[in-house]
């Protein structure tokens, strides 16, 4: 069933951005899911799944952010931000909450509108679990307007979740915790076609990663 999964994903790779990257990402795939023993390659229309709130309009197709891309990010983002929650905001099927575990954090959160896909999270993060024991973590069936950013998030997941809407909506309240508990905190925004959004509200760029015009990546920061 895991191979069938792999070539649909490989060909719908290849379909819409060319088979020199759905190579790499297939190769990447193969290699991420056993690496961190969990399942979560594959492609999916938001709309198949049971959905909380009303924001289906404003959110983009399910699809995990390629390993390369995670890794890079993880590597490069600085040691004091481990200190805290990781908060995936669109977590899917957790992908970068259990990568995020394997590279050091100690409590990782994550919240999606679709309920099949925490579910899966979930298994995935049971997996991670036995790995790393000392992990902690959250996860949340809800849409974007009931999230609540804690003081403790130090690191927040984006892999292109919403259009520039809902993505004004995140940083307006990323923006609220700062404001209510002053702290250094980190984006981790895969895909950054809204970044310009965080530029605006004096975002600074730590990293930035990009392969084949398509895989990116940028680490920012604001205190």
């Amino acid at each position: 069933m895991k191979l069938i999964t792999h070539i649909q994903y490989f060909l719908y790779i290849a379909v819409n951005w060319g088979l020199r990257i759905a190579l790499f990402t297939l190769k990447e795939e193969l290699k991420g899911e056993r690496k961190y023993r969990i399942n979560s390659t594959s492609y999916s229309k938001l709309s198949r799944y049971q959905l909380t709130g009303n924001q289906l309009a404003h959110a983009t197709e399910y699809m995990p952010v390629n390993y390369f891309t995670l890794e890079q990010l993880f590597h490069h983002l600085p040691h004091d931000a481990r200190k805290g929650i990781f908060l995936d905001i669109g977590c899917g099927k957790g992908r970068a909450m259990c990568v995020a575990a394997a590279a050091g954090f100690k409590q990782v959160a994550g919240i999606d509108f679709a309920k099949q896909l925490i579910d899966a999270a979930e298994i995935n993060l049971h997996q991670t679990k036995e790995l790393h024991p000392s992990l902690e973590y959250n996860l949340f069936w809800k849409d974007v307007e009931g999230l609540e950013i804690e003081q403790q998030v130090r690191t927040i997941f984006l892999f292109n979740p919403f259009d520039e809407r809902l993505m004004q909506t995140v940083i307006q309240k990323i923006n609220e915790s700062l404001r209510l508990s002053p702290r250094t905190i980190y984006i981790m925004y895969a895909s950054p076609r809204h970044e310009d959004l965080f530029f605006a509200d004096k975002y600074d760029v730590v990293f930035r990663i990009k392969k084949f015009n398509y895989l990116e990546g940028v680490i920012l920061k604001k205190q």
